[in-house]
C-alpha cells in the first residue's frame, strides 16, 4: 500500500486490479476495497485466479462454483463508496447472475515477440501478423463450451470481460441492461450474501511461494500518462 499512497500522494490518478484465490476471505477483501478507497484509488478491478500450467502452486485456483459463491459474498450488498473499473455485466457474471462463455478474440496483445495467440496463461505461441493469428489459431479451442480441459474453470476478465461488452453492443437488450447498470447502479442488496459473510470461516495464509530456483527480484511495472497523470500496475 506504500506504493499506492504515494502515487496518489503524487497526483497520479491509481487504478488496481486485484486477482483472487482459493482461501481468500471476502471480508477481508471488502476492507481492502474500503482502504484502497479512503487511500485515494480512483477505482478497481477484480477477477478469479485461473489454474495454468506454468503457476508453481496448483493447489490455490477457484473452481466456477467456489469463484461465485466467493464473489457474491464480496460484491453483493457493496458500498457506494467503491468505485469499479470493470463492466457491471462482467461482475454481475462473477456473481452467478450472468452467463458468459469465452471471447477469446476480445483482447489481442501485440508485443516484441509478435502477436499472442490466445489464451495468454495458455501460452500457445505468437504469430509475426496480425492476420497470422487470424488464420493460424483454431478459435474454437478456448472457451469452456469448447471441451478444452485447460478452460473448464476459467472465469478470468480478459476472456469473459471482453464477452459482457460483446452483449453490450451486440443487442438492444445487452445495450439497455448495460446502461441501466450505469444510470442507476445497484448495490445488489442480498441477505444470503451477507449471510455467507456472516458465517465465512477465518483462514489462516499459506506459506508464500517461491517462483524458481534462486530469488527474484519482484519489478513494479507502471505506465503514465502524460497528459491524464495515470499510473497502473500490478
Amino acid at each position: 500500500m506504500e506504493g499506492v499512497r504515494a502515487a496518489v500522494a503524487g497526483g497520479f490518478r491509481v487504478t488496481t486490479n486485484t486477482t483472487l484465490f482459493d482461501g481468500a476471505d471476502p471480508n477481508s477483501v471488502r476492507a481492502h476495497f474500503d482502504e484502497l478507497m479512503a487511500t485515494g484509488v480512483e477505482s478497481m478491478m477484480v477477477s478469479p485466479g485461473y489454474t495454468y500450467d506454468k503457476a508453481p502452486d496448483q493447489n490455490h485456483f477457484l473452481g466456477k462454483a467456489r469463484s461465485r459463491k466467493l464473489f457474491r459474498a464480496i460484491l453483493s450488498n457493496r458500498k457506494k463508496s467503491w468505485q469499479f473499473n470493470t463492466h457491471p455485466l462482467f461482475a454481475e457474471y462473477l456473481m452467478g447472475k450472468q452467463d458468459f462463455e469465452c471471447t477469446p478474440w476480445g483482447m489481442p496483445t501485440y508485443s516484441i515477440f509478435g502477436w499472442q495467440k490466445p489464451c495468454y496463461l495458455l501460452q500457445d505461441g505468437y504469430a509475426d501478423t496480425f492476420q497470422e493469428m487470424l488464420d493460424t489459431v483454431d478459435w474454437a479451442n478456448y472457451g469452456a463450451k469448447s471441451g478444452n480441459p485447460q478452460c473448464a474453470n476459467c472465469m478470468v476478465h480478459s476472456g469473459h470481460e471482453a464477452s459482457a461488452v460483446d452483449y453490450n453492443f451486440s443487442s438492444l437488450k445487452g445495450f439497455v441492461k448495460t446502461a441501466k447498470r450505469y444510470m442507476f447502479p445497484s448495490m445488489y442488496e442480498d441477505a444470503g450474501a451477507q449471510k455467507l459473510l456472516d458465517e465465512w470461516p477465518v483462514a489462516g495464509h499459506g506459506p508464500l511461494v517461491q517462483i524458481g530456483d534462486k530469488p527474484v527480484a519482484v519489478v513494479v511495472t507502471t505506465s503514465v500518462n502524460e497528459h491524464a497523470s495515470s499510473v497502473a500496475g500490478d
